[in-house]
């Protein structure tokens, strides 16, 4: 794969160096991280394609964040796991210290995510299994990556996974703690608790932010949104995201606890270690749920479907009943001898009965449709859409979580929530027709599901 596909190529704002440290020739720019710029550069010596670390011109002159790059960068060249981004050489040109690591063919997760959405379980376990491995090998070298995100994860063209830009990493041995106390760095989406309120920082939070990856893997979304950092920062505090295997029938149970113990606030819920979350996800089941007999309930959550459950029609069960009291009053009647004219009242009550029981459900004859099945049938209809290749990935998207927020939201006094919540799915509906990314046909079809589901929802308020 092309290696434009590694990184973004931002211009760069100062001139290139030709060569850095008389042996590798700078060749163009790969980006800009926090501590510095990256570079695609050729090893003078061995031939080889190699990237360049330089540190921003701006913290040349920070002597604790220069003696953190070097020290991190000797740390990380003892790093050796075939899932962390190679270390081969560090010093300084100039002043200036620089890294060289290997340059990884492929592209990112985060890329694999904008293309795919999300993943099936099996490969999702395969690359966060591929991540732990990495992070127990960097752990055990004392070093915390603090900043494990999609964009961070590279994935060669044989599909194994590699962590890169350790550039805000922290060591962790008592006689190479360099970070300031109580100072915050990461990615608002993927932030443990503990490093967004400026706690205390171990290898743990690495694998909350792990978990992060994986929920967004399978789900094909990150499990908190939000318009800026406080926002996200106060709901990884805060709030609990709904387990995986909720949201997505074909994860199975095992896979949701795991990834909801990652994602525990407080680190002494979580795994203890990367080793032991590897191992974990070795021997995690992967294999799909086998899909239940109608499309509407294949996608339904767990906790739908047992309300689904507990809400089957009562007449049939009273209509059977009802017909053994009328047939043994007959059989009564003829061994007694009487006049069978009146024992057939009873019959004819009893064959009335079904009908009058079910007359007060429906004209079919078919109970009320509750607000979990008319979302099941909603999200049925969207995921044929998208195997069809009918619905933007977005949009599906937004259905499948607008779906869930008005479910679990409901019976607990938010049906103005959920009827704004819908409204504004109707306007996306309604700009994607507009804009032609979806077809008037489909867009009245989806629009008539939300339209059933809120009418559940408004019956059941009723």
């Amino acid at each position: 794969m092309d290696r434009e596909d590694v990184l973004p190529t931002p211009p760069t704002g100062t001139p290139l160096p030709t060569v850095v440290g008389e042996r590798y020739r700078l060749d163009r720019s790969l980006g800009n991280g926090g501590m510095g710029e990256v570079f695609e550069a050729t090893d003078l010596t061995l031939h080889r394609s190699v990237a360049v670390k330089l540190m921003s011109p701006s913290l040349v002159q920070d002597e604790p964040a220069r003696a953190r790059f070097l020290r991190e960068a000797r740390a990380l060249a003892q790093v050796n796991s075939p899932n962390v981004v190679a270390v081969y050489d560090a010093g300084e040109d100039a002043e200036r210290p620089y890294l060289v690591m290997e340059l990884v063919e492929g592209t990112t997760l985060e890329r694999e995510l904008v293309r795919s959405g999300r993943v099936g379980p099996a490969r999702a376990v395969a690359i966060a299994t591929d991540i732990a491995s990495g992070l127990a090998a960097a752990h055990e070298r004392g070093i915390v990556h603090r900043d494990v995100k999609p964009s961070n994860v590279f994935l060669t063209p044989s599909d194994a996974a590699k962590i890169g830009d350790f550039g805000i990493a922290r060591l962790e041995r008592p006689d190479a703690t360099l970070t300031l106390t109580g100072q915050t760095f990461g990615s608002p989406p993927y932030m443990a608790p503990e490093q967004a309120t400026g706690g205390k920082v171990d290898a743990r939070a690495d694998l909350y932010s792990l978990g992060c990856v994986l929920f967004q893997m399978l789900v094909g979304r990150r499990p908190f949104s939000g318009d800026d950092a406080v926002s996200l920062v106060y709901q990884h505090v805060h709030s609990t995201p709904p387990r995986v295997d909720r949201l997505v029938p074909a994860v199975r149970a095992e896979l949701g606890a795991l990834v909801a113990s990652l994602m525990a606030k407080d680190p002494d819920d979580r795994p203890a270690s990367a080793e032991e979350v590897r191992r974990a996800l070795e021997s995690v089941p992967t294999e799909p749920i086998a899909p239940p007999t109608t499309t509407a309930t294949a996608v339904l959550p767990r906790r739908a479907l047992e309300l689904g459950q507990r809400r089957k029609p009562w007449w049939p069960v009273a209509a059977v009943i009802l017909g053994a009291v009328a047939l043994l009053a007959l059989l009564v009647a003829l061994i007694a001898g009487g006049n069978p004219g009146p024992a057939s009242s009873p019959t004819q009550q009893a064959s009335t009965t079904p009908s009058s029981l079910a007359s007060s459900s429906s004209p079919s004859g078919a109970p009320p449709q509750t607000p979990e099945a008319a979302g099941a049938a909603l999200l049925a209809l969207t995921q044929q859409l998208q195997d069809a290749g009918a619905i933007d990935h977005k949009l599906a998207s937004d259905i499948q979580h607008a779906v869930d927020e008005v479910l679990n939201g409901h019976g607990h006094g938010h049906e103005g929530d959920a009827g704004n919540t819908l409204n504004d799915l109707k306007e996306k509906i309604a700009e994607a027709v507009d804009h032609g990314t979806l077809s008037a046909a489909n867009g009245r079809r989806l629009t008539d599901g939300i339209d059933r589901l809120e009418q559940t929802l408004n019956s059941e308020g009723d």
